[in-house]
């Protein structure tokens, strides 16, 4: 297994209760509870997998909604 760096990610409630709402559901649906960074670590994967054009954006919200167009064209 690949050895592990920390980072620091700050989230605001709606966010953390989000991730909470997933781990909450993979226990009460016959999995196993995940920690937030398992979850955040799995969209970190995924999103690899996607063709995002990241040239030229200059905000959180335009890098949102590259990533949505992306993802809406690998389905």
């Amino acid at each position: 297994m690949e050895k592990m760096k920390w980072t620091c990610v700050s989230l605001n409630k709606k966010q953390l209760c989000f991730l909470d709402e997933i781990s909450k559901n993979c226990k009460f649906s016959g999995g196993r509870k995940l920690c937030r960074t398992s979850i955040v670590r799995a969209f970190l994967m995924a999103a690899q997998k996607l063709d995002i054009d990241a040239t030229g954006i200059k905000s959180e919200e335009e890098l949102k909604e590259r990533v949505l167009a992306s993802f809406k064209t690998k389905i």
